[in-house]
């Protein structure tokens, strides 16, 4: 695991949260904006995770 990797950082997943709600609200399809919808909330979980890891390691470095 290389904690410097942008893998690990929260912001990385939020901005691909973000980009992908854009391309979301530039769509008309339903059904393909909703998939792009889903996939903004898996970026949002992965920023989660990042985020818990930072803190626990943190946690773990004091």
């Amino acid at each position: 695991m290389n904690p410097k990797s942008k893998l690990y950082q929260p912001d990385h997943w939020r901005a691909r949260a973000e980009a992908t709600r854009k391309k979301a609200a530039a769509l008309i399809d339903g059904k393909a904006k909703d998939r792009l919808l889903k996939i903004a909330l898996e970026y949002d979980k992965l920023a989660w995770r990042a985020h818990v890891w930072q803190m626990r390691k943190n946690e773990d470095d004091t």
